[in-house]
């Protein structure tokens, strides 16, 4: 890095200079605040991002835990909030005393923790996506099915059990690695790829599955939503083609969301009554040459949150895995970047933290209820 070669040309100029021995630790320490200070901006931003996100996922937590009556929808929102929680209240701080600490990280018990609560954060939130996926499918394209809320809590549990099972190789590939900074007798340490899994295959196998895992979970859920789009839109289509219906000339099928209205505490699944979550009205008559169905299907908002959930988690998700999947084909990619690049290429590598805060954003943007359930528990406090 540029930043290492400038400090080394120092470091060997001084020495020349003074004909003396110059402390390594002490030069250590400096070549460590030059590049924490450099990295300010990614310090900051992590740093806002665990505020948001400690504070967002607590509120969800408390909300919907505070409901009496829950579907399936609450259950899949608590379990993702869960996980981002345990990231931000974890894995965050963590991150931010690495980058504030770049060379003298000398905590590698802390750094497989970090990595190995991160990779159990997002393999559990990828399966929770795809089984809102699924409900998401049933709710709408099988006329109002939807999970039941057991098997909605089983669903949850499985996630979170498989996220455990398949987390533990990050606790392997990651832990201290010692950088070349130019000083003899340094000991330096960062939080990265172990030295004992360099010029290995691990690595590269880990970052492998990884991407396997992510892409896996971008087909299923896309191939979800496109079919719900495709059942939705065929919907619009007929109704259009089809005269009114009137009491005897036209059948029709109407799907409407209810809304209790009645509950303690709303949530972003408010509009989806919990003992009626959708109504279906069917009226069949006969037409001449045959029946003709109409279908006019409301996508709830509920939906349209969930959408946005998991369209933030692929987004936030890309950068990272490019980042990493380049770095472990080209060793020496580190080396060659410049101080802005670096800086750039941090923030690339913290990408996938914005998945663990803005979930509680989108909820307070998308749905009013939320928001008010929020005012009225600090209100209660008053």
């Amino acid at each position: 890095m540029n930043e290492i070669s400038t400090f080394r040309t120092e470091f060997h100029t001084e020495g020349e200079n003074n004909g003396t021995k110059v402390d390594p630790d002490k030069l250590l320490r400096e070549l460590n605040d030059r590049t924490a200070l450099r990295f300010l901006p990614v310090i900051i931003y992590m740093s806002l991002l665990m505020l948001v996100g400690i504070f967002g996922n607590l509120m969800v937590l408390i909300v919907y835990l505070r409901k009496r009556l829950k579907c399936s929808s609450d259950y899949f929102i608590l379990n993702l909030a869960f996980l981002d929680l345990l990231t931000c209240l974890i894995g965050v701080p963590v991150e931010i005393a690495d980058l504030r600490d770049p060379y003298m990280f000398y905590a590698p018990a802390a750094c497989k923790l970090l990595r190995t609560v991160e990779s159990f954060s997002n393999m559990g939130s990828t399966l929770t996506l795809m089984a809102i996926a699924m409900d998401r499918y049933k709710r709408i394209c099988k006329l109002g099915e939807r999970f039941s809320n057991p098997k909605a809590k089983r669903l949850c549990i499985g996630a979170i059990l498989i996220g455990a099972l398949t987390c533990w190789p990050a606790g392997v590939v990651f832990g201290k690695k010692t950088v070349d900074v130019g000083i003899p007798g340094a000991n330096t340490a960062d939080c990265s790829t172990a030295d004992e899994m360099r010029n290995t295959i691990y690595p590269l196998l880990y970052y492998g599955l990884v991407m396997l895992y992510f892409i896996i979970c971008v087909i299923f859920v896309l191939f979800v939503y496109v079919r719900i789009s495709i059942f939705i839109r065929r919907g619009k289509s007929n109704q259009k083609k089809t005269t009114k219906p009137t009491a005897q000339h036209a059948p029709s099928l109407n799907l409407h969301s209810s809304n209790d209205g009645h509950t303690a505490l709303s949530s972003v699944s408010a509009e989806e009554d919990v003992k009626n979550q959708q109504v279906i009205e069917k009226k069949a008559v006969d037409i001449s040459q045959g029946g003709r169905l109409v279908n006019t299907i409301k996508v709830t908002r509920t939906t349209t949150i969930f959408v946005a959930v998991t369209a933030a988690f692929i987004l936030s998700y890309l950068p990272f895995l490019v980042v990493m999947v380049t770095r472990n084909i080209k060793k020496n990619f580190e080396d060659i970047l410049s101080p802005s690049a670096e800086v750039f290429y941090k923030f690339c590598l913290k990408s996938y933290f914005i998945n663990n805060a803005i979930n509680p954003v989108i909820y307070s943007f998308l749905n009013r209820n939320f928001r008010a359930d929020v005012i009225n528990i600090f209100k209660c406090r008053h």
